[in-house]
């Protein structure tokens, strides 16, 4: 079973603020033209209808008994490699788990570990394999934060380790909290991947920090030329967006190219959002949540030029794996968002609309803390818990 480490934004000290203020200036306000679609005067209001359609789907066990798995993708049908906080990354073939060899080191204290793994958009023509994981400053240190690695794999080993992204020595710290990290691409090439404020909440509004943010890089770790904030000194050039506390959920919807993710919010406050260049999705500045002892986190739930989320989720639900449904199992599903919970133990099914919010249905419920969701080249809807990894098809198959 999980640890108590896994309990995603359920801390106290995941609160801490700076114990500095951020010596960056904030950008200049967005443009008008992406003012205009982010929202920012109307309060968005909490999810209360759900729909149950539980009942719609046959649930198997596919792997049993594997030690908190927190990212899995398909390399062929039937094959996936499954990330383990531990820091495993194994093979499932014809039954069969296999650990890959040439981990790099994770610090797998609190919320750490090795998180997301995904495929080259070319594969297996470009036979990438990307990673993020918790990455300790030095070995077995404590100070640590989110990396984004790719590697090639041979046999039952990875080869060709490359780093993708790594933030500066000094931006390493020691909270064990909000690492993301979720890796999508979209239909360019462009690697998108998320980390958490780590625990700093006033560093998601510094753009010299790397934390609370969505990035952006070409594959290889290069920054794109139309990034928003490429030029400014001082800056990591990789923001494409900030004040995002701790995006555990992040994928492009195939159909609209839009980049999805879901947030935790505090108490209160889970966010879905789409991701747009340049914005600042207002954390700690604007939230729907509370801090978790009760008190006010802050009074304000929205601000000029802040961002409010596509919707909200109040209490929270511990959002964490996110998907766009696209298979032959569920053809009335295509294009529909797959949306994990951890502190519901629920997998959601939310309608979207372009860039708007219509409706939502849990699919699975009460079958453990969802890490992860994905869509198998079969159509089946795959979903990570703590110590298993289940299969969806439609009842009655």
């Amino acid at each position: 079973m999980a640890s108590t480490a896994l309990v995603a934004c359920s801390n106290a000290d995941a609160q801490k603020p700076a114990a500095t203020p951020p010596t960056a200036a904030i950008p200049a306000p967005v443009s008008a033209a992406i003012s205009g679609a982010i929202n920012e005067t109307v309060d968005v209001a909490p999810i209360v209808d759900v729909a149950d359609m539980t009942s719609s789907v046959n649930m198997e066990v596919w792997i049993d008994d594997i030690d908190q798995p927190w990212g899995i993708t398909f390399t062929a049908p039937g094959t996936a490699l499954i990330t383990q906080k531990s820091g495993k990354l194994v093979l499932y073939k014809d039954g069969n788990l296999t650990e890959i060899a040439n981990v790099p080191e994770v610090n797998d204290g609190r919320q750490g570990g090795l998180m997301d793994v995904t495929l080259d958009p070319n594969w297996p023509a470009d036979d990438w394999i990307y990673l993020s994981l918790s990455h300790p400053k030095t070995p077995g240190a404590d100070a640590a934060m989110t990396k984004i690695i790719r590697a090639k794999l041979s046999g039952a080993a990875l080869t060709n380790i490359e780093t993708v992204f790594k933030a500066k020595d000094e931006d390493y710290v020691k909270t064990g909290f909000h690492y993301g990290s979720r890796i999508t691409f979209d239909a360019a090439g462009h690697l998108y991947f998320s980390i958490g404020d780590r625990g700093v909440m006033k560093d998601a509004q510094d753009l010299t920090k790397p934390h609370g943010k969505v990035h952006r890089v070409n594959r290889d770790g290069s920054i794109p030329a139309d990034n928003p904030f490429v030029g400014q000194a001082g800056v990591y050039e990789s923001i494409y967006s900030y004040g995002n506390r701790n995006p555990q959920g992040l994928i492009i919807h195939p159909q609209t190219d839009m980049l999805w993710s879901t947030e935790h919010g505090p108490k209160g406050g889970d966010e879905l959002n789409v991701i747009r260049a340049g914005v600042n999705y207002g954390w700690p500045e604007i939230s729907y949540g509370i801090n978790y002892n009760g008190t006010v986190l802050t009074e304000f739930t929205k601000k000029p030029d802040m961002a409010q989320p596509i919707s909200q989720w109040t209490p929270s639900i511990a959002v964490c794996g996110l998907d766009v449904y696209q298979g032959s199992l569920f053809p009335e599903w295509n294009g529909k968002l797959l949306a994990g919970a951890l502190a519901y133990e629920e997998v959601r099914l939310v309608t979207v609309d372009g860039d708007r919010y219509v409706t939502e249905a849990t699919i699975l419920q009460q079958e453990g803390r969802v890490r992860d969701v994905t869509t198998g080249p079969d159509g089946a809807i795959y979903v990570a818990t703590q110590d298993q990894i289940l299969r969806l098809t439609p009842a009655g198959n």
